[in-house]
């Protein structure tokens, strides 16, 4: 790769999973290819350039339609601002070899002109949209559209790209299953950590039973799980361990999860923490009980950088599986299953620093850079 135009539609200032993860990708390339322009959405007048290396051409785009333009691009298949923007660039700009499409629905209305470059395409799909569009529904006003242009867009991106390249081999299996006839060029590739992974001293581990869980508290796909949790998987917690208490901690909680936790007083919801990682690193166990959606769940990173054994539903285990032989993350998916994942772990002798060091050879930048150059090769 000598030319690279990396086009994404996530906010690098962003931190949720899905702009961490796209920085995460955009480390690696550069640790590929040194030519690299990208294209990505600003908010007017904020600078994201510390968010990416050095030496990357940055092409932020800003967004000035008004309110009643983008609802109509949406039904137009403009889920985005770029379309114009990539267009207009595309034409006048020098030739790509690679075009990176950094999420499928990044695809949309913009794939005709990437496929006219010439370039040879890859999209990195983030999960799979039917799967997360059933999570996460748009509002009742812009659903049809929303839907039907996404999963045109990544349809559209798997038959076209040169080569697909997903967070999880679960995700990789739907959609070889979807075009068991297709060569779709896909590969598993994981994340990374863009921020980097230093060395950490740690203090020696605890016997303690104070749990944690973290993430965004407002949008469905994570809210539910976490209620259901609270519902019908703490009180086997609380049986095991009565001694347990816990903290739930993230982005703007919901009204119905306060409800859910009323009658246990010792769960304490910190709202829009300052610092997360002090929040965590006060726990003891690490607990992340989504059970929906696809892709691969970045909050268990957010346990794992501090060096603490994680608890999780096994459909937050895509994409970490190696740690899962290891041993350091217990999965379940079942009130028994969950008995048993929490007896081993509070059973188990627990070093932070191996859990650490661990979760850094398989998710720093490097490991990640050499995972998208084998894909490639």
């Amino acid at each position: 790769m000598k030319k690279i135009l990396f086009i994404t539609r996530h906010y690098l200032s962003d931190n949720n999973g899905g702009a961490n993860a796209t920085k995460g990708f955009v480390h690696a390339f550069a640790q590929l290819c040194s030519d690299i322009t990208l294209i990505y959405p600003e908010h007017d007048g904020q600078d994201s350039a510390s968010y990416v290396p050095q030496g990357i051409h940055l092409m932020p785009c800003y967004d000035h339609r008004s309110i009643v333009q983008k609802g109509l691009d949406i039904y137009r298949g403009r889920l985005h601002r770029l379309t114009d923007f990539v267009r207009n660039h595309l034409k006048g700009a020098r030739a790509y070899d690679t075009i990176v499409i950094d999420h499928s629905l990044t695809a949309a209305s913009i794939l005709a002109s990437i496929t006219q470059s010439g370039a040879r395409i890859i999209t990195i799909h983030h999960n799979v949209e039917r799967d997360y569009l059933k999570d996460n529904l748009p509002p009742l006003l812009y659903r049809y559209p929303m839907v039907y242009f996404s999963q045109r867009a990544e349809r559209e991106a798997l038959l076209s790209s040169h080569h697909n390249l997903t967070l999880t081999e679960h995700d990789a299996d739907t959609f070889s299953r979807w075009y068991p006839n297709r060569d779709l060029h896909l590969s598993s590739i994981g994340i990374s950590e863009y921020r980097g992974l230093p060395d950490k001293a740690f203090e020696p581990s605890r016997r303690g039973h104070h749990f944690v869980i973290s993430g965004s508290l407002c949008f469905r796909q994570s809210l539910e799980p976490i209620i259901d949790f609270v519902r019908h998987y703490y009180p086997t917690l609380k049986a095991t361990c009565p001694e347990a208490t816990l903290t739930i901690a993230g982005r703007n909680p919901a009204q119905p999860l306060y409800d859910a936790c009323q009658p246990w007083p010792e769960i304490r919801i910190i709202a829009n923490p300052d610092d997360m990682a002090e929040v965590i690193r006060q726990a003891d166990i690490y607990l992340c009980p989504i059970s929906a959606g696809s892709g691969i769940k970045l909050r268990l990173m957010d346990g794992l950088k501090e060096g603490k054994p994680v608890i999780c539903h096994e459909v937050s285990t895509y994409g970490y599986e190696p740690l899962v032989e290891i041993g350091i993350i217990h999965r379940y998916d079942d009130p028994e299953s969950f008995r048993k994942a929490l007896s081993d772990t509070l059973s188990q002798p627990h070093n932070p620093a191996t859990t650490y060091n661990t979760f850094r050879q398989y998710f720093s930048t490097e490991h990640l850079a050499r995972r998208i150059q084998e894909a490639l090769r």
